[in-house]
């Protein structure tokens, strides 16, 4: 359950930074070629990008993590339901600040069927859906 759940974990991260990333640079080509007085807000357009990549990592729990699903892993709540926004922001928000994250991260890398300090707090655990 370890590797899954770790492939999980990068499988998001991946979706979230390549779709920003994506799109951002679809804008940067357009205003590059076909618009360029709006050059000097390309740096918006990125700032943008990082904010919507924040945003999708936050908020990647929401309805039971999408990577999570190709894998047959799903986080849920007590009730069995899906987290939610606040849960999942409540939930993800600790792996941005450096060393707590690795306080959060720890029990799944030593043990992967482990309940992470932030789990304890939402009361979301991840179940195997197979």
């Amino acid at each position: 359950m370890r590797r899954l759940r770790i492939l999980a974990f990068l499988l998001d991260l991946l979706l979230c930074t390549v779709a920003a990333d994506a799109a951002a640079l679809l804008a940067t080509a357009l205003v590059w070629f076909w618009i360029p007085v709006w050059r000097g807000a390309l740096p918006w357009v990125w700032a943008a990008a990082a904010a919507g990549a924040l945003a999708a990592f936050l908020l990647r729990d929401a309805s039971g993590g999408r990577a999570r699903r190709w894998l047959a892993l799903e986080a849920v709540r007590p009730d069995g339901g899906p987290p939610g926004a606040v849960n999942s922001i409540r939930r993800n928000l600790p792996l941005l600040v450096p060393i707590w994250n690795l306080f959060e991260a720890w029990p799944v890398l030593r043990d992967g069927a482990a309940v992470r300090p932030a789990d304890r707090r939402t009361g979301i655990r991840i179940v195997s859906t197979s």
